[in-house]
């Protein structure tokens, strides 16, 4: 998996103290990762919630995706260099879900 520059794990340093858990972003990272591979895998409880899968811990997608709205541009920019491949090959290997709004986001 591809890393990012010291600058930005600086800044995803100061943004987990802030707002998530010391090392939330790579976590998630990781599993986005593990998702984008094996899309069944991350939906094998049900939709994805608490309430089909009380195991589903996370939304790992959905916290890349606040990381990238609160970093600074430049580091953001470059953890979107790091998601953008993982979501066109999550992209790739899923259908759209065609009742979901296109504002609806990740």
């Amino acid at each position: 998996m591809p890393r990012g520059s010291g600058k930005l794990a600086g800044a995803i340093s100061r943004l987990e103290r802030d707002r998530f858990w010391p090392g939330a972003i790579a976590q998630a990272l990781q599993q986005w990762s593990r998702t984008a591979n094996r899309p069944s895998l991350g939906l094998s409880g049900g939709c994805g919630c608490t309430f089909c899968s009380p195991y589903y811990l996370t939304d790992e997608r959905g916290v890349l995706e606040a990381a990238m709205h609160a970093l600074a541009p430049q580091a953001a920019r470059e953890l979107r260099c790091l998601v953008k491949p993982l979501d066109d090959l999550y992209i790739a290997k899923t259908w759209s879900d065609p009742l979901a709004s296109p504002d609806a986001g990740w």
